[in-house]
């Protein structure tokens, strides 16, 4: 690696460092500089160097710890603080729906409750009788099986038969 080089890496370090604007001026000077010399930019691109972001971003070795004071129970109380302070911040941004939209969605809820439990108690009640007359003639829990086979082999063929896949 050539001296040039050297001090082009150490000068270009130095800019990253430097607040946005001045950053923004000299990458429209690297642009103008990268035009000129294209053997720069093939080394730069294998080494993975990307185009600087425009404006500071924090790093890990520019960011200041946190140190807590106090005790135990001082700084639970904070930290609890904080979260609410948090959660009370995420609430702000929540579009709440209007009124209207409430109740209209309220009514489609409760709806489909109702239709819901209707077919679950229907579904229930069938099951019950037919275990109930199963119990009394062993016979019904075999046609049963017999037919509930049935079907699922009819639907297992016709799914083998098409290109579809039931997944």
């Amino acid at each position: 690696m050539s001296a040039e080089n050297t001090a082009d890496n150490k000068e270009k370090r130095r800019r990253r460092r430097r607040p946005a604007q001045e950053e923004e001026e000299e990458a429209e000077l690297e642009v103008d500089e990268a035009e000129e010399e294209d053997d720069d930019d093939d080394e730069s691109a294998s080494r993975g160097i990307t185009a600087g972001k425009g404006r500071a971003t924090p790093g890990r070795r520019n960011t200041q710890e946190v140190v807590q004071t106090g005790n135990v129970a001082t700084r639970s109380v904070g930290s609890f603080r904080e979260y609410l302070e948090g959660v009370s911040a995420e609430i702000r941004k929540v579009a709440w729906p209007t009124r209207e939209e409430t109740r209209r969605l309220t009514t489609i809820v409760i709806l489909a409750t109702v239709a819901a439990s209707i077919i679950l108690g229907i579904i229930s009640a069938l099951f019950t009788e037919l275990f109930r007359l199963g119990l009394s003639t062993p016979m019904i829990f075999v046609i049963v099986f017999a037919v509930v086979a049935a079907i699922a082999f009819v639907i297992y063929r016709r799914m083998a038969n098409t290109d579809a896949s039931p997944y």
